[in-house]
């Protein structure tokens, strides 16, 4: 499961900008539309002979109604259990035998489930997929298994886990109508009162050929997978989907705090703001500046935050700030700080606050944002050694809208971006009266 705080945008701000112009002059990406919907991307690279093979999904936690929130990951887990071709677990069983590896991910805007496998077995693998897919068995038996299973994750990974427990009270706080207010893996109370007919209905009405894009990416030949890909999900049945749910966030009338009293080792402080997601052709001035002030703040060893709040003033023992723009209606810019036992959270905050406040007032220095711009985009050599990265991107930018055609388009906003266009999207977006602040203080001593 993909999570929204934190490690989804620390990892997040690492991968926003890799280049698609480098990965594309190297191999082309073709793609095709079928009859039905379907729409799969193919990236051919000779270079092993292994492939990547990505099913995404245009649904995810903002696709739930309210008091059924959790769905779209229980289908993460379901998946797994069984089609009237598959039996529970056999999947996975194959690909090991095929000596792959599979996994999945739910995400507030997305499902994606990946293999990596030889190239021989690309077939094999894309018609399971189709299989388990248009054919998933939903018994009630394992259904009632695998909903005790995701409750003890939900235990396991946020009740029990002070930090987590902190940011999703904070998501739930900072936002009154955008639904990355609710966790993805679900609240508690809903998990434990779906059924099987209401998973039943979330299949009927999601797992639809219209929502699919299937990518792969590595030593594969594109029409020949577009050939396999009409005999499996393309000849699904042609189902219409109304538009998905994207409110628009009201604008914050004022600051919120959210104090969360819970065992910990040691206060956690997270500032939240509201900020715009990237639109190509739109904002892309806009959205790139937020990511290079964001980058200036917290990448590498020369960021403003760690150099001034824990390294010169001693406010925090970490630090860390994220953009992620890749996603649909907003994005919750970040900013938060690890403490120690005798560091204040009022200090902490007013020491956040003056290193914004200070972008705000006078433009960063030429070298800070060359700095910036330049890593930003050297980011990519890291991921282009990544099958699973580069498919991963395109996947991603096709199911929430932006299209993988435009990462040349972000690439150039991020070198266009001027000291001029940091300042004024730190003055406009990142100020106190904009923020929730959520603050974790712990109530008793947690064994090491």
């Amino acid at each position: 499961m993909m999570r929204r705080y934190p490690l989804k945008k620390i990892l997040g701000l690492t991968l926003l900008c890799v280049s698609w112009m480098t990965i594309a002059q190297a191999n082309t990406i073709q793609e095709t539309h079928f009859d039905n919907g379907t729409h799969l991307v193919v990236e051919e690279d000779h270079s092993a002979p292994v492939a990547m093979v990505q099913i995404w999904l245009k649904v995810g936690g903002r696709d739930e109604v309210p008091g059924k929130t959790g769905l779209a990951h229980v289908f993460e887990h379901m998946m797994f259990k069984g089609s009237d071709g598959l039996k529970p677990g056999q999947y996975s069983k194959m690909i090991a035998a095929m000596g792959g590896r599979d996994n999945a991910f739910t995400s507030h805007d997305f499902t994606a489930y990946f293999e990596t496998v030889p190239t021989a077995n690309v077939d094999q693998v894309l018609g399971m997929e189709a299989e388990r897919f248009a054919h998933l068995s939903l018994g009630k038996q394992e259904f009632s298994k695998e909903i005790r299973v995701i409750m003890e994750e939900r235990r396991m990974r946020t009740d029990d886990d002070p930090n987590s427990h902190m940011f999703e009270e904070l998501s739930a706080a900072a936002l009154r109508l955008h639904p990355y207010r609710n966790p993805v893996i679900g609240w508690m109370q809903d998990l434990q009162r779906l059924n099987i007919e209401d998973v039943r209905d979330f299949y009927k009405k999601h797992y639809v050929a219209r929502n699919v894009t299937v990518v792969v990416v590595g030593d594969v030949d594109f029409k020949h997978v577009k050939q396999i890909v009409r005999k499996t999900f393309g000849a699904m049945p042609n189902v219409q989907v109304p538009p998905r749910f994207n409110p628009k966030e009201p604008e914050p009338l004022g600051a919120k705090r959210v104090n969360v009293h819970l065992p910990a080792k040691a206060p956690i402080v997270a500032i939240t703001l509201p900020v715009p997601v990237w639109e190509p052709g739109k904002n892309d001035q806009q959205a790139a500046a937020l990511a290079v002030a964001t980058y200036i703040l917290a990448g590498g060893r020369t960021a403003l935050l760690q150099q001034r709040v824990v390294d010169d003033q001693r406010k925090a023992f970490s630090v860390d700030a994220g953009y992620d723009p890749f996603g649909m209606g907003l994005d919750l810019w970040y900013a938060y700080g690890m403490l120690g036992a005798k560091q204040s959270t009022d200090d902490f905050e007013h020491a956040v606050w003056g290193v914004i406040k200070d972008m705000g007032d006078k433009p960063v220095s030429e070298r800070q944002l060359q700095t910036a711009k330049r890593n930003m985009v050297a980011s990519q050599v890291f991921a282009q050694d990544s099958l699973y990265l580069r498919a991963k991107l395109i996947g991603r930018l096709e199911t929430v809208g932006i299209g993988a055609k435009h990462m040349d388009d972000w690439i150039q906003a991020i070198q266009a971006v001027s000291a001029d266009d940091v300042q004024q999207v730190v003055k406009q977006f990142l100020r106190p009266e904009r923020a929730t602040t959520g603050v974790l203080i712990p109530t008793s001593k947690v064994k090491s």
